[in-house]
């Protein structure tokens, strides 16, 4: 748990400090989406189909705490995202956080507050990409639903 700990602390530490670059209101729907995709994840993926979980097999109370590390994340990658640059720069800016994000499960596996039970790691591998641009996808959405009048 001391591995989730100081995950928290460093990411909601990094996301509350770092220069915004996109509105409240498009941060506070970024973090609803992520907590809503991670909740729908691992009720699919960990308990129904018990792919993987938190701490140890089944529902567990102190597994929670892993779904607060999705919003902060998600808003440091949105707030950094190369908007105005080529689709190479994009391209790019995805596939480092997915090598990111692989090297974080790593080390959440290595610390035992993550475990697999059938899931491999290159399943993650294909499946952040698509998360990331899915996070992508709502910003954009939120951004075109601001910009409209009501």
């Amino acid at each position: 748990m001391l591995f989730l700990v100081i995950s928290l602390v460093v990411f909601y530490t990094t996301a509350i400090l770092m220069p915004k670059h996109i509105s409240g209101l498009q941060v506070w729907s970024t973090v609803l989406f992520s907590l809503v995709l991670e909740g729908l994840s691992d009720i699919i993926l960990d308990l129904h189909l018990n792919l993987f979980g938190y701490v140890s097999p089944g529902f567990q109370w102190s597994g929670l705490p892993a779904m607060l590390i999705y919003p902060p994340v998600n808003a440091i990658f949105l707030n950094y995202f190369p908007y105005k640059i080529t689709k190479l720069h994009t391209s790019m800016y995805i596939i480092g956080w997915t090598v990111f994000c692989l090297v974080y499960e790593v080390a959440a596996l290595k610390s035992g507050f993550f475990y697999y039970t059938k899931w491999k790691l290159w399943y993650s591998a294909l499946c952040y990409p698509v998360l990331l641009l899915m996070v992508l996808w709502n910003f954009r959405f939120t951004r075109w639903l601001q910009g409209r009048t009501d």
